[in-house]
């Protein structure tokens, strides 16, 4: 007579639970690694946003000459777009698309604007518009305000100053700026810029962040290389978990 054995049968899952455990981790790393997507698609290289052209056709080719009361120090303005972003404190790092233009005084010649910016004044028809400085698509400035980087002109009509009636701009504002010679270069020639001339600019802000504490961008960057860590040791503990009675 057979001996019956009165050990209970035991089912086997350990074939089930090892492809539950690799479904596990196989969607875990997918939801990690869209996660490490989405962060790096929010930090681009160029401060966190896809750069727009430096000037929209309708601003580059205005002509109207609707500037806002001159100011006691001389200074004009005219917002062609008021930005939706926050306004421009001093200390921020402003990162901007520029045209700096002048009206030669004495009718000489210079490189010519050939690219249809804002003439606000013209002392006769014939005078050539100097472009003495601009920058180039996709490759904006960058300063800090409010710490004499600039001509007291730009840190002006940029941050603003409420006893003048001139409001700060704003992240995405687009303004044009007629600068006296006081709050530029005053009598000092600059490069093809001559002594005592006012200038004349439109400055479009792209971006700008505190200079102080940590950015958006590096917080971001830290939070993403955190999700990276830790992602790292749950897969290994999920591995290690799920291979430990083989190596044991």
């Amino acid at each position: 007579m057979m001996a019956v054995s009165n050990r209970k049968m035991i089912p086997t899952t350990s074939s089930s639970s090892s492809s539950s455990s690799r479904h596990f981790v196989g969607g875990f790393v997918a939801i990690v690694s869209i996660l490490l997507l989405l962060l790096a698609s929010m930090t681009d290289p160029v401060h966190g946003f896809i750069l727009p052209s430096p000037f929209s056709s309708s601003s580059s080719t205005s002509t109207k000459t609707s500037l806002g009361p001159m100011a006691r120090n001389g200074l004009q303005y005219e917002d062609i777009e008021i930005g939706t972003g926050r306004r421009i404190l001093p200390g921020d790092a402003v990162l901007c698309y520029y045209v700096g233009t002048y009206q030669p005084k004495n009718g000489r010649s210079g490189s010519t604007n050939n690219n249809g910016l804002w003439s606000p004044k013209k002392s006769s028809s014939t005078a050539a518009v100097v472009t003495f400085d601009e920058t180039e698509p996709g490759e904006p400035a960058e300063f800090v305000v409010g710490k004499g980087q600039v001509i007291p002109g730009w840190e002006l009509g940029i941050l603003g100053d409420l006893s003048l009636e001139i409001p700060p701009m704003k992240i995405g504002g687009d303004r044009k700026l007629v600068v006296p010679a006081a709050l530029a270069y005053g009598d000092r020639s600059v490069g093809p810029i001559p002594p005592n001339q006012d200038l004349e600019f439109q400055i479009m802000i792209l971006n700008a962040q505190p200079t102080g504490g940590v950015s958006t961008e590096t917080q971001l960057k830290g939070i993403a290389g955190l999700i990276g860590f830790l992602s790292f040791f749950a897969v290994l503990g999920l591995f290690i978990a799920q291979h430990y009675n083989d190596w044991f």
